[in-house]
């Protein structure tokens, strides 16, 4: 579930579930242990006094406590319409979370892309790096800076998308900063500064981010036929994208082509002077590309040596229009001291034409994706919110048989999701079966499936207070939150069971069981809340999500666990199983009476 090769959630949640496995694991097993041992070696043997032995008692916040519970278990559905105020505002309070599903870096390094204009030399490309590279080692906070140039750098962070290879027109970097907020402060800087300065280039700077890798945080992805109709409706959205002041930079798979020379041979000229076709084209080849004319062993490897033109005519379209042509024989007219070569104008008219792109396929179908990258700070699922709009009140509508398809952070995130999701059935049967077994009741385990629900109301209520995002952090904390506090309405309704006063509906018995779990339950959630608090004091991007939704959750939970947990249970099992022995108390007397009469 956590390794699909698209949608790979578990590079960076994975390790979080495997250490609480394992911590789960190993407490268990040292519970049933070692703690059994040492606990007969230390605790008293009652007859003790003083807190040491017996534990804080709590004063008048116990006495208040005491009769919050009496009052609460008195009116019972009071207590439980109450109880649900809190979750069910956090249930509403969900569409304002802010939609942040994989969360930022906190990393002192960005990384640089930068594209050449189609048919660009590397040698133009490693001026325009020079340029840039300049500016970057003259901005104040960036101690290192490394270029790669001609192809995608060595992947040096798990979700970076690379796989460009022998690519003249492009160069990646990465760099070094002093600290993570020097980086956040540079980034929307150095975009601005580059773009300005290096209009030749496209140039991205982008920050390091979690999740599944993807080419662009926005992504529409237009599906038809025609591929000029692709590449049309792909210009007339990124025109309606460039306009938005959250997007940086917008390009599309299916651009006009890189320029290239056409030369068109008068073939009768040609024949004239004993030349065809391919004898043009080949002079043409060996000419401007080079043939290989040997090889340089340099240590263990074999270079081959090309020999070719020099830059100078190769670059220059009036100079190759006077390329020589050397017709059939020149070979042994040459020996003579004689040159008769001819302009290649003198057979052929050339003219700049643009090449055809590449045409893009996914599922077998042609596509055209349209790539968008935002602003630093701007969430992927607001630009997509935001480009969505504007499509809208541009009119924006495909011909017919051709569709648009979102890819980008919110296709990764459906897949993340459903690869998450796709084992549920499984751990929720599993889930249910193990709740009903432990309690042999089909009501109490109803309880607390009801409880399950609103522990991710709590949770959902601890991030809209203090406003941190929704996203994959949040769901697993959502998970942990459950795991936890979920506990406490266990030893509840355990207790609750196992008390005959309680079972049979006695408020005393039902007060006196719940006092006597709060300590626990008060206990581990105290240490749960603590435990997280570095995390959420810390701050970053990655864990104050994670954390608020376990630490929140579990916080809020006591509400749940001592104010609607007995109450149903006072509802749906105590008085269920005391009206049963009402009805088989008064069979009991029927019988009698019925047994009386016939004597």
């Amino acid at each position: 579930m956590l390794s699909d090769a698209r949608s790979n959630a578990g590079d960076f949640v994975g390790s979080i579930a495997i250490a609480v496995v394992t911590m789960l694991i190993w407490s268990f097993l040292i519970a049933v242990t070692i703690t059994p041992a040492i606990a007969g070696w230390v605790l008293s043997d009652g007859t003790a006094e003083g807190w040491r032995a017996k534990g804080v008692k709590g004063g008048a916040s116990a006495w208040l406590f005491e009769r919050s519970l009496r009052l609460a278990i008195a009116n019972p559905v009071k207590s439980v319409a109450l109880a649900l105020v809190l979750p069910i505002t956090g249930f509403a309070a969900f569409p304002t979370l802010t939609a942040q599903f994989f969360p930022g870096v906190d990393r002192n390094q960005f990384y640089l892309e930068v594209e050449m204009g189609g048919g660009t030399a590397i040698s133009r490309t490693e001026a325009t790096v020079d340029g840039i590279d300049t500016v970057l080692r003259g901005t104040e906070g960036i101690d290192q800076v490394t270029w790669v140039t001609g192809k995608s750098a060595p992947a040096f962070y798990y979700n970076i998308v690379g796989g460009r290879d022998s690519a003249p027109g492009f160069a990646q970097a990465l760099a070094t900063t002093a600290s993570p907020e020097t980086t956040a402060k540079t980034v929307p800087a150095l975009q601005a500064e580059l773009n300005a300065s290096f209009p030749e280039a496209r140039i991205l700077v982008r920050s390091l981010v979690q999740g599944p890798p993807v080419n662009a945080p926005v992504e529409l992805r237009f599906v038809g036929p025609d591929i000029s109709v692709l590449r049309e409706q792909g210009e007339i959205a990124r025109r309606i994208m460039t306009e938005l002041d959250m997007i940086t930079l917008v390009r599309t798979a299916v651009e006009g082509g890189a320029p290239k020379v056409s030369f068109e041979v008068d073939e009768a000229k040609a024949r004239l002077l004993g030349l065809d076709l391919s004898t043009v084209a080949q002079q043409l080849q060996a000419g401007l590309e080079g043939v290989t004319g040997g090889s340089l062993l340099e240590g263990t490897e074999q270079l081959p040596v090309r020999v070719r033109m020099g830059d100078g005519l190769r670059g220059d379209l009036g100079r190759i229009a006077a390329f020589p042509i050397l017709p059939p024989g020149a070979a042994a007219v040459a020996a003579a001291g004689v040159y008769p070569a001819l302009p290649l104008s003198a057979v052929a008219d050339f003219s700049l034409v643009p090449a055809e792109s590449v045409i893009a396929r996914k599922d077998g179908e042609r596509t055209n994706t349209v790539q968008a990258f935002i602003q630093e700070g701007v969430l992927p699922e607001e630009a997509l919110v935001a480009v969505r709009g504007a499509l809208e009140a541009e009119g924006f509508q495909l011909p017919g048989g051709y569709r648009l398809e979102i890819g980008g952070d919110s296709d990764a995130r459906s897949n993340t999701i459903n690869n998450l999701l796709a084992s549920l059935g499984l751990i929720v049967t599993l889930t249910i079966a193990t709740i009903v077994l432990t309690f042999n009741s089909f009501r109490l385990s109803a309880i607390m499936l009801v409880v399950v629900v609103f522990l991710v109301g709590f949770s959902m209520l601890a991030l809209e207070i203090f406003q941190y995002p929704f996203g994959i952090t949040a769901v697993i904390g959502f998970i942990g939150s459950i795991g936890v506090s979920i506990n406490a309405a266990i030893i509840i309704l355990t207790g609750l069971q196992a008390d005959e006063g309680a079972r049979n509906g006695d408020q005393n018995r039902m007060v006196a069981v719940v006092m006597g779990s709060s300590r626990h339950i008060i206990s581990t959630t105290i240490t749960t809340f603590g435990g997280f608090l570095p995390l959420i004091l810390g701050g970053g991007g990655f864990w104050p999500p994670f954390a608020m939704s376990i630490a929140g959750g579990v916080l809020l939970s006591t509400v749940v666990s001592f104010y609607f947990t007995p109450q149903m249970f006072a509802l749906l099992y105590a008085r269920k199983r005391r009206a049963g022995e009402t009805g088989a108390a008064q069979d009991v007397l029927v019988l009698d009476a019925a047994r009386l009469a016939a004597e």
